[in-house]
């Protein structure tokens, strides 16, 4: 309750910068929409300044299981969240190489020496990861290039690879398939954790 008062007072503070008579300022939390709406309004009459304070959705718990669950859930996605905005980082250097190659060998070299730096820096990485973040950070992936693991495989390696690392992915009970929707489920969650991580809140 102590935080969510801190919170509040941030954004009532943030609000009294904003200029005078109905001025709002909507500020998005991601591209997939969320935030607060912050801004005053001032009485013509009396003067008086009223701050408007829109909050975003607040998570309600129904036990301490769900309290456990859920701070297992934060130290998740910020274990992974790192890499997924390398994955993000790699795909966007990778299509802005192939962009300016047309040749069809300098075009499979430049990706396989990016395959081949991957593999060498995150295989450590991902071999400490565990079986929940490994769920996650395949939605992440997807969240960041917008793209699913299976669609960068089969992109960059071709649709048998995809298929073959897809169906290891399966007998662990995970699939590269999988999206990612802010708007439903754990993902909702995912996505309100990743919102109060960037704001520095976690």
């Amino acid at each position: 309750m102590k935080k969510f008062a801190i919170i509040v007072a941030m954004v009532l503070l943030g609000a009294q910068g904003l200029s005078a008579q109905r001025t709002h300022t909507y500020v998005p939390y991601s591209r997939y929409g969320g935030g607060y709406m912050a801004g005053t309004t001032v009485d013509e009459i009396t003067g008086d300044t009223t701050y408007v304070v829109q909050l975003s959705d607040v998570i309600a718990f129904r036990s301490i299981g769900d309290i456990k669950r859920h701070r297992r859930l934060i130290r998740n996605v910020k274990a992974v969240y790192p890499y997924a905005l390398d994955a993000r980082r790699y795909f966007n250097s990778l299509n802005a190489q192939l962009d300016t190659v047309s040749n069809k060998k300098e075009r499979e070299r430049i990706t396989k020496s990016l395959e081949k730096e991957i593999i060498r820096r995150y295989t450590p990485v991902l071999e400490n990861m565990t079986y929940t973040q490994g769920k996650i950070l395949i939605r992440l992936i997807d969240r960041e290039t917008e793209r699913t693991s299976y669609q960068l495989l089969e992109d960059f390696r071709g649709k048998f690879s995809a298929k073959f690392w897809n169906t290891i992915a399966k007998i662990f009970r995970a699939n590269l398939k999988q999206e990612y929707d802010p708007t439903q489920g754990e993902d909702k969650l995912i996505e309100q954790i990743i919102i109060l991580y960037e704001a520095g809140l976690l």
